[in-house]
């Protein structure tokens, strides 16, 4: 369909299903193959069974809008961006779409392994709509973007799985489409592309262009999205502003995580998962930033003791904590979050630097100290755990986190229930007395 700029929605879903037929035994599925007519005389409605993906999804999505999609695995979330972007087919319903769509969907996807990263970068931005004269034009940007170096001119199938999601980013961002689908990208790679990547989906965003986005770090959802779009089993649960939605969708996360051990739950998972992926960025080593910034070492200190466990008293103990960093001196200087969360993963309380006019002094290879002091601690009474995040100088990117970094047992001698200490002072109406 061609695009027109006066129309106010790029995308368009009614009542949209998608389903997948799935057999008991994989001898069934080679059994339709060879004799479809035998199986099919009475035989699929035993063997088969259907599992739906999407049920029922409207949706609309207008012109420089940015979307976020959340939910846990198995929601729905990435078949419901392969049908928007055509390379599934719905089961029901309609799909229309307005202007040139590039996606960044499953890694490698649309990239022939046998050709070299050059070939498909122009293979990708011919199928998106460029011409042969653009595709020139942007070459050299897109494979400096990338930052692959020589194994640009090598086949895809010696990338690694960081440099083909890479080169992908780099393509999907660069042909200047209308509408842009986007399925966990913004940490690709290590930090200082991970930076770039973020750099550069704010500047699409700027430029006006649409854009479906799912991820599950919710921080990333609230920064870069309008709306957002909550999946539960293949249906809508909730659709709205970033704030109403996520804190719904929390409470679920919440939910799960209390029905099943830490260990199991899906938030859990996701947790560890991310904060892996984010230590590994350096492997712990030394040596140039170039765009990036590292944890070197996080102190958190109560009442002058300094440990991963430790105690306090509610409205009167003393905390500090101590990020040492380093960082690329070419680029502008970290700030610093801490997070507090319950023992559930509910993030209860945060204090960002950015929040305050904070110096922060580095030396000439870039490092330097940032310092939180809390005084009193007014949590109340429980088990708390202490997160430590080093973020860009705008307090939106995260270089990388450390959660939880500690635990803080708060002790309270009442019967006050909840994460914090409510101040006010009762008194009494004289007039009944």
């Amino acid at each position: 369909m061609s695009f027109d700029p006066r129309s106010d929605w790029v995308i368009e879903l009614k009542a949209l299903e998608k389903s997948f037929r799935k057999q008991r035994k994989p001898l069934h599925r080679l059994l339709e193959l060879l004799l479809p007519s035998l199986f099919l005389r009475g035989n699929r409605t035993k063997q088969e069974q259907t599992f739906t993906a999407l049920k029922g999804i409207n949706l609309s999505l207008k012109r420089g809008e940015v979307l976020g999609i959340v939910g846990v695995n198995g929601a729905g979330k990435s078949t419901l961006l392969q049908i928007i972007a055509g390379t599934l087919q719905a089961t029901q319903g309609e799909v229309h779409t307005r202007g040139r769509v590039a996606a960044l969907l499953e890694l490698g996807s649309g990239f022939n392994p046998e050709f070299t990263g050059r070939e498909n970068l122009r293979l990708n931005a011919a199928i998106l709509g460029l011409t042969s004269k653009a595709i020139e034009e942007r070459i050299e940007q897109i494979i400096d973007f990338a930052s692959i170096g020589e194994y640009i001119d090598q086949p895809v199938k010696t990338y690694s799985s960081g440099m083909q999601m890479r080169l992908a980013f780099a393509v999907a961002t660069s042909v200047d489409a209308d509408v842009l689908l986007i399925d966990e990208a913004l940490s690709v790679g290590d930090g200082a592309f991970a930076r770039k990547s973020f750099d550069r989906m704010m500047q699409v965003k700027q430029k006006g262009t649409s854009v479906l986005f799912c991820s599950h770090v919710l921080f990333h959802v609230e920064v870069f999205c309008d709306r957002v779009l909550w999946l539960d089993r293949g249906e809508i649960r909730a659709i709205g502003p970033p704030k109403t939605v996520l804190g719904q969708y929390q409470e679920y996360l919440d939910d799960l995580s209390g029905e099943r051990s830490a260990g199991d739950s899906n938030l859990a998972e996701l947790q560890t998962r991310a904060q892996s992926h984010h230590l590994a960025d350096d492997g712990g080593q030394a040596g140039p930033m170039r765009g990036h910034a590292r944890i070197v070492s996080v102190e958190v200190e109560v009442d002058g003791n300094t440990g991963t466990q430790l105690q306090g008293f509610s409205g009167r103990s003393l905390m500090r904590m101590r990020i040492i960093f380093k960082s690329d001196p070419l680029i502008p200087a970290p700030s610093a979050a801490i997070v507090f969360s319950s023992q559930g993963g509910r993030i209860i309380g945060t204090n960002l630097s950015v929040n305050q006019a904070v110096d922060v002094p580095r030396d000439q290879e870039g490092s330097g100290v940032l310092t939180i002091e809390i005084e009193p601690l007014r949590l109340n009474k429980g088990t708390f755990r202490v997160g430590a995040y080093l973020l860009c100088e705008k307090g939106i990117h995260v270089y990388q986190w450390i959660d939880p970094v500690a635990t803080i047992d708060m002790h309270r001698d009442t019967y006050d229930q909840g994460y914090w200490m409510v101040e006010g002072q009762w008194h009494s109406d004289h007039r009944y007395t």
